[in-house]
């Protein structure tokens, strides 16, 4: 049975991976294609600009502390709200991630999923990877989601959903949609609706 969970968080960066499937596209054409495909996200092109900003400088610190850590913890950021994944292989090297991710200026929240054990190989990433491809495809043809508005995240059969919702019934959609997929075990959603976030 899949679990789905909420909080009022969210975060996420632009993920360049898929860039078709998020409507991204316009990137390839050109400079003045790209601003206009940043200006129809709710968090508009500054914040686009700021939060890759906190995810550099995230990674930065993780590759300066150990290289080891910064190709283990995948980094998201939305709004300043920062989402960490990926497996290390204690506690400590957790904490440490979300330490470095603390002491960058601008974040706001800091959501540690890190997961306290080894990863399951390159078969388990290609499914992760194949399942959030399966997942963003849906959001573009769903009816009543702004899929632009989305940033998507599978860690071992787990989903992360990031995001600025314009109300809880998309929220509602969007997991939905993500629980459907074949060999997604559960489904956390940190989107906030937009009316309700604070700046």
């Amino acid at each position: 049975m899949i679990k789905t969970l909420k909080t009022p968080l969210t975060f996420v960066a632009v993920t360049f991976t898929t860039l078709a499937l998020t409507g991204c596209a316009p990137i390839i054409i050109g400079g003045g294609a790209l601003v206009g495909t940043l200006a129809t996200k709710e968090k508009g092109i500054s914040g686009t600009v700021s939060d890759s900003a906190i995810s550099t400088k995230i990674k930065a610190g993780l590759y300066k502390h150990e290289s080891d850590l910064f190709s283990k913890v995948g980094i998201s950021v939305q709004s300043g709200d920062v989402l960490l994944t990926g497996f290390v292989p204690d506690q400590q090297a957790q904490m440490e991630a979300e330490r470095i991710a603390w002491e960058v200026k601008g974040v706001k929240h800091v959501n540690n999923n890190i997961e306290t054990a080894e990863g399951g190989g390159a078969i388990v990433t290609a499914k992760d990877a194949w399942i959030t491809t399966q997942i963003k495809s849906s959001l573009v043809f769903a009816d009543g989601v702004q899929s632009l508005n989305y940033n998507i995240k599978t860690v071992n059969g787990i989903v992360y959903v990031m995001g600025i919702a314009q109300n809880e019934e998309e929220i509602t959609k969007v997991t939905d949609l993500a629980s459907k997929i074949n060999g997604v075990t559960k489904v956390v959603s940190y989107a906030r609706i937009k009316d309700e976030i604070i700046d």
